[in-house]
């Protein structure tokens, strides 16, 4: 794979191009339009609308790729995010407790021992609820609605 570079000549490093990726994610998950993220990366980029076409495709990938990641992966990876928080030296007590407090939810240990397995949802386990078609799900929906 070349390094992409700027209409200048000037070549963007790896580094360089993880972060426009991953300011462009910023940008997408903000709901911002392509249009706006390409004159936004040009202005700090200084690269070519194609270029941009290309890293904005590439993000778009990754933030599909993650989304598609199994559950498990994806709370392993926020378990390793908080765990990070807690261990900085540099995270406020407000930043660490609130980490912890996502650990502890994450984990189901700011849930009461009795109801850890089971689902408040009409006396029904989770297990129950998987097992459930769509129209006895609907039913019993629509019945805690009531």
């Amino acid at each position: 794979m070349t390094t992409p570079h700027s209409p200048a000549g000037k070549r963007i490093t790896r580094e360089q191009q993880s972060q426009l990726v991953q300011a462009i994610k910023q940008l997408l998950s903000q709901g911002k339009h392509t249009s706006d993220i390409k004159r936004a990366i040009n202005r700090g980029y200084d690269l070519s609308p194609r270029s941009v076409e290309r890293y904005i495709t590439r993000a778009r990938r990754e933030m599909i790729d993650h989304l598609e990641a199994p559950t498990d992966q994806l709370r392993s990876e926020s378990f390793v995010f908080y765990l990070a928080i807690i261990n900085d030296s540099r995270s406020s007590q407000r930043e660490r407790l609130r980490a912890r407090e996502r650990i502890d939810k994450l984990l189901g240990l700011d849930t009461p021992p009795h109801l850890r397995d089971e689902t408040i949802f009409m006396g029904l386990t989770s297990d129950d609820i998987k097992n459930m078609t769509d129209e006895e799900l609907e039913v019993a929906y629509k019945k805690t609605m009531k």
